[in-house]
């Protein structure tokens, strides 16, 4: 660690823990009131008395863009590897708890990775601790979940989260959030975003949803973009297709009462757009000069050079290179496929850093960003307009990348380079410029070059070159009509009326008008332009909500609870789950990976599958990827057997394996099984038997284990729960 950076983090450690120096002109609660209030809610809702044992630190933070103070704190603790971690943030202004945390993570025994309750018995917890903690705020709120994230964040922890309602009608700006311990029930996490000056328009006199839903329409435009799709997500796509994307650069938000399209911003008439001519396109191509590939990569002295060059240009203060390192083809989407050179740079004697990387035959910037430690949030009175910010862009793009300029679309919305709070002006630190690449006349929606021109200083701050020139376009004919595209489209979303809050410089007080607007507009992406599938962000097709509850499937399993929780951790799902019904391996595989992780982008580690019955394009290649990348299956030249059934003896040694307990399973003659049908499972399955007998997570009947039957659904799935329940997976 080099001197500034010593003294730096000695003048921040100092800052936090010696806020007593600093004066809190803005803070109607003091330090002390805070850190009582926080103390006094830690014992009182999540049962935690600190002691004097506990490392701790507190914050006081003025947030400019939020218009509002806060004390954090933070308690820590480390012993017997027992790590426990607490913080709590407390209103500056009114005291109020804005947030409690809880974590205590114990490296000498095994966590489990699965609840031992369902989200159902979790729900009543978090319920009955809302209404002690916000009596007043627990009856103006709506249970909403959010089904795409957490099927990709899932443990042993249960979310809840509580959005505020106002006449009935939803308001998703303001909310509470509620964490579980799915095996403890206790409470770990609080979370309130309120707004309690805010003002609700009545919900009188609104539009109908079909009249809102048809000015949206009549106000969207359908535009063929190219598409990556990345089946593993991986950043390294398989094909690029053809689709339609809605573009309404006014905004998708109707006023419920106006009927009129909103802008969140709160600007009022026609957009403005700029944009350079042809002419000057031509200008700039013809002054350029592509960049040659070299037959050899830079060296490390050649690279470092560049590097110096480069950021000399940037910056106008004394900098030192470190952590140069080379990379080749790795993950991330702006060096995929690319050879390339990256580094950090410290700026002398300034509190800022920043990051540099080069293409390794071209010497091309692909990317270069600076940022501050201890930025204050002040107001400034900005160096540059966004147009004239705009100006700076497109001369870095003519000197750095102009040979692609006949690529670039250049036109962009205008923007405003400043937002209001309650009628107060706040100026933004950067102005943003997107940059996209066109051919054909196509946009293609995953390359372009990313500017952000900072305010204060004029200068540019942050570049991102995202550009294969390698890429081959489809050539694409039977196209869908763009008419026929955006029914499809709107034919597919529902719409939704809701509160939010539009920024307005006369509006002094905080007010939500009614607006509707698109339902789950994250989710649905796109629609494919030769078949008008509906498809998600990546390509895939996106199956309509099917709202009927499939639980009646297990109303009177013997397994009842631990189904339950399988499905609230999204390992099995109950519209496919067949109870009695002998389970498959690929289903097998899927519940496996389920339970480990679904990570789309690990799959990358298996570059190809060999079995012979599976094709890399198979719509569960990435399952078989993944069991592969955990171990579940070795990748070998023979039949995969998909639809094969499992033994129960094979549901045994998947379970072992899951949680990585081979060794133990691999002891020879140490096990004594003591089923009267011992002998008939397979030497090679001995072990894996008895760990799953001695572990509990698999028992036989009537003394006998029925190794050679065909496992049922059910039957895997509970191997499965009780594994995850032995704790100990990462």
């Amino acid at each position: 660690m080099n001197l500034k950076r010593i003294v730096l983090t000695i003048f921040t450690v100092f800052l936090v823990l010696g806020s007593s120096i600093l004066s809190f002109a803005d803070s109607n609660v003091s330090k002390d009131e805070a850190k009582k209030t926080a103390e006094n809610a830690l014992k009182n809702y999540l049962g935690i008395e600190l002691d004097d044992k506990f490392e701790s630190r507190i914050e006081f933070r003025n947030e400019r863009y939020d218009d509002k103070s806060v004390w954090s704190m933070n308690w820590n603790k480390f012993k017997d590897n027992i790590d426990i971690d607490i913080d709590a943030e407390i209103d500056a202004d009114n005291g109020k708890i804005l947030e409690l945390r809880y974590y205590n993570w114990d490296s000498n025994k095994d966590n489990k990775s699965i609840p031992s309750m369902t989200k159902e018995e979790a729900k009543k917890i978090a319920d009955n601790f809302l209404k002690k903690i916000n009596p007043v705020e627990s009856t103006k709120v709506k249970l909403s979940e959010n089904k795409y994230w957490s099927k990709r964040f899932r443990g042993e922890n249960y979310s809840f989260n509580y959005v505020r309602c106002e006449n009935e009608v939803n308001f998703d700006q303001n909310n509470i959030h509620i964490e579980v311990n799915g095996s403890t029930g206790k409470v770990e996490s609080y979370g309130i975003n309120w707004d309690y000056d805010m003002k609700f328009n009545d919900n009188k006199d609104v539009i109908a949803k079909d009249k809102s839903k048809q000015i949206l329409k009549d106000n969207t435009d359908m535009k063929l973009v190219y598409s990556d799709i990345d089946k593993n997500d991986d950043n390294k796509p398989d094909r690029i297709s053809l689709s339609y994307r809605p573009y309404n650069e006014k905004g998708f938000l109707v006023d419920a009462k106006k009927a009129e399209i909103l802008k969140r911003d709160g600007s009022k008439g026609e957009l403005k757009y700029k944009d350079i001519k042809d002419e000057e396109k031509e200008k700039i191509y013809n002054k350029s000069t592509k960049p040659q590939k070299r037959s050899k990569e830079l060296t490390q002295e050649e690279a470092e050079n560049k590097m110096i060059s480069i950021i000399k240009d940037f910056i106008k203060d004394d900098f030192e290179i470190d952590r140069l390192r080379y990379e080749e083809d790795d993950n991330h989407h702006m060096t995929r496929g690319r050879k390339t050179w990256e580094a950090g740079f410290d700026i002398k004697d300034k509190d800022r850093d920043g990051h540099i990387c080069i293409d390794a035959l071209t010497s091309e910037i692909i990317s270069f960003d600076t940022y501050i430690f201890n930025d204050k949030e002040e107001d400034f009175t900005p160096k540059i307009t966004w147009s004239q910010g705009y100006d700076k862009a497109i001369e870095f793009l003519a000197e750095n990348y102009g040979y692609n300029i006949k690529n670039i679309d250049t036109k962009l919305l205008e923007q405003r380079g400043y937002h209001y709070i309650n009628g107060k002006k706040i100026n933004k630190d950067s102005y943003y410029y997107d940059f996209g690449r066109i051919d054909n006349k196509i946009n293609y929606e995953n390359n372009s070059i990313y500017i952000s021109i900072d305010a204060k200083t004029g200068e540019v701050s942050d570049v991102q070159y995202v550009w294969n020139n390698d890429v081959k376009f489809p050539v694409i004919n039977n196209v869908i009509d763009k008419d026929k595209a955006k029914d499809i489209y709107f034919d597919n979303h529902d719409i939704e009326l809701g509160y939010t809050t539009i920024e307005n410089e006369k509006e002094t007080s905080k007010r939500a008008i009614l607006a509707y607007t698109l339902k789950d507009n994250y989710g649905f992406a796109k629609v494919d332009a030769i078949t008008g599938k509906v498809l998600d962000y990546n390509g895939n097709e996106i199956e309509k909500n099917d709202d009927k509850d499939y639980s009646d499937k297990i109303k009177d399993s013997w397994a009842k609870k631990e189904l339950t929780i399988l499905s609230d951790s999204y390992i099995i799902d109950f519209k496919t789950f067949e109870p009695n019904s002998e389970i498959s391996k690929i289903d097998a595989i899927k519940m496996l990976v389920n339970a480990r992780g679904y990570r789309p982008y690990r799959a990358n580690n298996i570059k190809e599958l060999k079995f012979k019955d599976i094709k890399n394009d198979d719509e569960d290649s990435s399952y078989i990827k993944l069991a592969v990348e955990y171990g579940f299956v070795e990748n070998k030249e023979e039949n995969f057997n998909k639809d094969a059934k499992i033994t129960r003896q094979e549901m045994a040694k998947m379970a072992v394996k899951l949680i990585e307990k081979e060794d133990m399973a691999n002891m020879k003659n140490i096990y004594s099984l003591k089923f009267s049908d011992e002998a008939s499972i397979d030497e090679a399955y001995k072990g894996y038997v008895a760990v799953c007998k001695g572990l509990g997570i698999i028992s036989g009947n009537n003394s006998s284990f029925r190794p050679k039957d065909n496992a049922t659904m059910t039957e895997m799935a509970v191997s499965i729960y009780k594994a995850l329940s032995q704790g100990g997976i990462e």
